[in-house]
């Protein structure tokens, strides 16, 4: 029951809640039925304070879902730029691709995040 009230915090960027139930124990790599964690719904929804105390505290950095997705892969589609260097400085795998064969680089080129995409490029994306 924690763990849903967790990854639900973490996607609706409740700080205090998500900090509270990693006090109390809950598994920082816990996951949904889709096998999204708290940090890719975090990153998916631009909660960065929310991604930084994952990380902090464990987080799976390249964790894949159900669909081969994984945090930077979400948050370069939806042009979250901070969270996106988070993770490159975190030392996310920038060639992931989902089980469609997009990447997080695919992605920032079709949503025309263009400071994403040079961003990835740079971390080494191809």
């Amino acid at each position: 029951m924690n763990e849903e009230i967790f990854l639900d915090a973490a996607e609706n960027g409740d700080i205090e809640l998500v900090k509270k139930l990693l006090s109390e124990g809950v598994d920082v790599n816990s996951s949904d039925d889709h096998d999204r964690t708290a940090l890719l719904k975090a990153s998916k929804h631009g909660h960065l304070e929310i991604v930084e105390t994952l990380i902090n505290n464990g987080a799976e950095i390249d964790h894949r879902d159900n669909r081969g997705t994984t945090a930077l892969y979400w948050a370069s589609t939806n042009g979250n730029q901070n969270i996106v260097e988070l993770l490159i400085n975190n030392k996310g795998d920038v060639d992931v691709h989902d089980d469609r064969g997009w990447s997080a680089l695919d992605q920032a080129v079709a949503q025309n995040h263009s400071q994403v995409v040079d961003m990835l490029t740079e971390a080494g994306a191809h």
